[in-house]
């Protein structure tokens, strides 16, 4: 029998006048929220566009 997972992104986006601050407890938080929900975090991903950064991708898994 074949094993079904289901999937969640999230992104985490920086703060601050410049989009450059993260609090490193808030995302914690976020992850272990998820993390208690049964959900494994798989990739973590920095998402940029052309040189400019606008975050981290988080994706994450769980079977069904």
């Amino acid at each position: 029998m074949k094993k079904k997972f289901e999937y969640k992104t999230v992104i985490i986006e920086p703060t601050g006048f410049w989009g450059t601050k993260y609090d490193p407890a808030e995302i914690d938080k976020i992850l272990n929220q998820h993390g208690s929900e049964g959900l494994e975090l798989v990739v973590a991903e920095s998402r940029d566009y052309g040189g400019t950064f606008y975050g981290v991708i988080y994706t994450f898994k769980r079977e069904l």
